[in-house]
């Protein structure tokens, strides 16, 4: 049976996209499975403004950490809106659309340089992935999926969580990402423990 690991982030984040890479990587070489819990980092941290341009030093955390794990990507010039994106992903769920929701939003996002704070983006993501249109902006207008986001970012928080992506390994929150070899390290490690907890 595979472990499941909840990992919260959002679509907002380029260190998200980076980790949402590297752990398809890991879900084909390992007995895991990642459970993706979208929240607002927006609402966690009071400086995180939409449409904000950003500035050097993040592009260059963003940059260096993209060149140690080997993931390409285009970097936003601007914080964007995930927002609609989030809900829509919670909406995915009840198609069983998720995974690929998820691929067709971060592709968007940080390859093809799409801005998914726009309705239009969104609409072409959902078609793509097979999800119905008029539910879907129903859905997305009437927001009923953001106390689901919320309590993400609040559920978060309890786990002590202080940066994203994380990953909830157990108890123990793994924040940030790491190459690609370190992360299969840290799961396998965390999957011994499992068993021995078990047994």
């Amino acid at each position: 049976m595979r472990v499941v690991i909840p990992v919260y982030f959002d679509y907002a984040s380029s260190l998200c996209y980076i980790a949402w890479r590297i752990a398809e990587r890991l879900e084909d070489t390992l007995d895991i499975e990642m459970q993706w819990r979208p929240l607002s980092i927006a609402a966690h941290y009071p400086n995180w403004q939409h449409g904000v341009l950003m500035g050097g030093d993040t592009r260059a955390k963003i940059e260096r950490v993209a060149e140690e794990t080997g993931v390409p990507l285009r970097i936003p010039e601007r914080w964007m809106d995930s927002r609609a994106a989030l809900e829509g992903a919670v909406f995915a769920e009840a198609y069983d659309r998720v995974a690929a929701y998820h691929r067709a939003v971060f592709a968007a996002a940080y390859e093809n340089a799409a801005d998914i704070g726009d309705a239009r983006v969104l609409v072409r993501v959902a078609d793509a992935v097979g999800l119905p249109i008029d539910k879907f902006q129903e859905y997305r207008t009437t927001r009923r999926a953001a106390p689901r986001i919320a309590g993400n970012l609040e559920e978060a928080r309890r786990h002590g969580v202080t940066g994203y992506p994380t990953f909830l390994l157990g108890e123990f929150p793994l924040t940030g990402i790491q190459p690609y070899e370190t992360m299969k390290v840290l799961l396998l490690r965390h999957l011994e423990r499992r068993r021995d907890h078990l047994h």
